[in-house]
């Protein structure tokens, strides 16, 4: 089979290996600003604010750089993530992600 799809084994290996690690210790001490709004473990008590805590890191990822470039609109929020770095973004994400989250079904 490597003879056929010689990348195919680069890629796997690509895909196997770890990315870079998040600092969860720096994405708890950025998380800081958005305590005000979205709630100091990430559940908001605002109806029209998301909670991010146990919210999957990518989407978090994805909503503040759709902030940062302005494909998403809201003020506060494009303010307060424009001055992040990729890094801090990675680290924020991280820590909301590592949350757990239970739900109960209604009975």
């Amino acid at each position: 089979m490597h003879r056929l799809f010689p990348g195919l084994l680069a890629l796997a290996t690509l895909a196997a290996a770890p990315l870079s690690a998040a600092d969860l210790e720096a994405g708890k001490k950025l998380s800081r600003q958005c305590s005000a709004c979205h709630g100091k473990d990430g559940v908001a008590r605002d109806p029209e604010v998301p909670n991010l805590a146990g919210q999957s890191a990518l989407y978090l990822e994805k909503a503040i750089s759709d902030f940062q470039s302005g494909a998403r609109e809201d003020r506060r929020m494009t303010l307060i993530v424009k001055p992040l770095s990729a890094e801090d973004v990675k680290n924020l994400a991280a820590y909301y992600a590592a949350f757990k989250v239970t739900v109960e079904p209604p009975s």
